[in-house]
C-alpha cells in the first residue's frame, strides 16, 4: 500500500515502523495516532504530547486517505480518467505535505517515531497498523459528526473503538478549544 503514496523520504512505511518495534525495549510504549489535516487531529496529537508522552515512547502517526469513486448508473456521470488522476495527484500532494509537517514536528520535539501514509479505509488501517506494531495505545480525535451524518458516513473513532483490543483515547471536538 505504500509505493505511489509514500513520501519521497520513504521513512514512514510499515517496514520502518516494524523496525522501530523490533528495536523497542520493554519499557517503551508504542502509541498510534491517526492524523489528517483537521484541527481535531492536531488537538489529539497535542493532547497526547501534553498529557501522556514520555521520552521513551515510540509514536507512530498514520494518515489514511480514502479515495471515493462514483458508481453511476449512467455512464455520462462517471469520472473521466483525467479527473480521477487529478484527485489521486491532489490526495498525494496533500498527504505528502501533511506527512512532512508531522515528521518535522516529531523531529523538532525530539520524539522517536515515524509517519505513515496509506490509501484505503481509515478505520481498518488504524486497527491493522496498531495490531501489527503491537501498540499499547491509540490516541485519536473525532470530527464530532451528528448522528445522521455519522450513521451515513460512519465514524473512524467508533470503528476503531469496536474493532481493537488496544486502549483508545478519543479526544472530543471541544478539546480543540484548549489548543486553538
Amino acid at each position: 500500500m505504500g509505493g505511489y503514496f509514500s513520501s519521497p523520504a520513504g521513512s514512514h512505511n510499515l517496514t520502518n515502523a516494524e523496525k522501530l518495534r523490533e528495536n523497542a525495549s520493554k519499557k517503551q510504549d508504542i502509541v498510534v495516532i491517526p492524523i489528517d489535516s483537521s484541527k481535531q487531529a492536531e488537538a489529539a496529537f497535542q493532547w497526547y504530547l501534553k498529557h501522556v508522552h514520555r521520552t521513551e515512547n515510540l509514536v507512530h502517526l498514520i494518515h489514511c486517505v480514502e479515495l471515493h469513486h462514483s458508481t453511476p448508473i449512467l455512464a455520462e456521470h462517471a469520472f473521466k480518467r483525467e479527473s480521477w488522476q487529478e484527485m489521486i495527484d491532489q490526495a498525494h500532494e496533500n498527504g505528502v505535505t501533511l506527512v512532512k509537517k508531522y515528521q518535522q514536528s516529531l523531529a523538532d520535539q525530539g520524539i522517536k517515531g515515524c509517519v505513515d501514509f496509506r490509501v484505503g479505509q481509515p478505520g481498518p488501517a488504524v486497527v491493522d497498523m496498531a495490531n501489527k506494531l503491537n501498540a499499547t495505545m491509540i490516541v485519536m480525535g473525532t470530527r464530532g459528526f451528528g448522528i445522521v451524518r455519522r450513521t451515513v458516513l460512519g465514524s473512524v473513532s467508533e470503528y476503531v473503538l469496536h474493532h481493537t483490543k488496544i486502549p483508545v483515547t478519543v479526544i472530543p471536538p471541544e478539546t480543540v478549544k484548549w489548543f486553538f
